[in-house]
């Protein structure tokens, strides 16, 4: 297994906002191999080329992989098997594969059943991206200062596992190890439940209208900080909540029961259950970024 400093080609599998932002943030620190853009259409390939995310790009598998040490799948969830499944026929023995995907339990299983041995899989999930999309929003600080989660299995080869965290350590973030099933309970309530609860809020808020005019009308900086997650791409979105349905749907029931002891406290007109409720939720807010 070649460390980071040996490998001197990473092929990135999809090069928008997160896929630019690990080529941009390859080149920033310096990385002396090749980065080659693999995708469906050329014209974002071109993009990703013209923005210097990426030395060269291609459409062809065989020509992006035939000596790659390493591709990083930056696609939506739902596409990625098929990704590895067209992968694997391509890629030398000894070569990693890892991904940024959101959700980690379904993926990791499909994506163990397809690699074959001599290659080498790791799960990954860097926590940090934008509502924006494309490489034109690609940004080499992307993961400064952020966590990217790997969750390797019990038959991960850990020099892929060392390399994977090199990679990332490279790009600026801290790496924090788990299994694919802690990661799925902690980043459904961290991440993926505050997404649907702006979803949710947005959908509430536009059927709000009387004579004097609609709800919507009147949102100011507040309703936009609390839905600007609501923003992001909804086909990438729709395969991270049908991933991780089962945890998704546990969050939203916590949320439901902590939303009826808000209107319980209303109804009951109780001020110091209120003052509770917002003490609580300020103390925390100020204590994390």
């Amino acid at each position: 297994m070649k460390s980071f400093d040996e490998i001197n080609r990473i092929v990135i599998a999809g090069v928008g906002l997160m896929g630019g932002s690990v080529g941009l943030a390859l080149k920033r620190a310096r990385f002396h191999g090749r980065i080659i853009g693999l995708g469906r259409r050329w014209s974002s390939l071109k993009n990703a080329v013209d923005a210097g995310a990426v030395d060269s790009a291609t459409l062809d598998y065989e020509e992006a992989l035939n000596d790659a040490d390493l591709l990083v799948i930056c696609t939506a969830v739902d596409v990625m098997p098929s990704i590895v499944e067209k992968a694997v026929k391509h890629v030398p023995e000894g070569s990693v594969l890892t991904d940024v995907g959101s959700t980690k339990g379904q993926l990791v299983a499909e994506m163990e059943k397809l690699v074959p041995d001599g290659i080498h899989f790791v799960g990954a999930h860097p926590m940090a991206g934008s509502h924006k999309t494309g490489v034109s929003a690609a940004d080499a600080a992307l993961f400064d200062g952020s966590v990217c989660i790997l969750t390797p299995v019990e038959s991960t080869n850990p020099g892929a596992v060392d390399l994977v965290s090199e990679l990332w350590k490279q790009m600026g973030a801290r790496v924090e190890i788990m299994s694919p099933q802690d990661h799925d309970f902690l980043i459904a309530a961290a991440s993926h439940l505050p997404h649907a609860a702006a979803c949710a809020l947005i959908q509430v808020v536009t059927g709000v209208e009387n004579e004097r005019g609609k709800a919507i009308d009147f949102t100011a900086t507040g309703f936009a900080d609390a839905t600007r997650i609501a923003a992001g791409d909804p086909k990438i979105w729709k395969g991270i909540f049908l991933h991780n349905a089962d945890m998704v749907s546990s969050m939203l029931s916590r949320l439901e029961k902590e939303i009826a002891d808000i209107r319980k406290a209303l109804d009951d007109r109780d001020e110091q259950k209120l003052m509770e409720k917002l003490e609580r939720a300020k103390q925390i807010k100020d204590s994390i970024r």
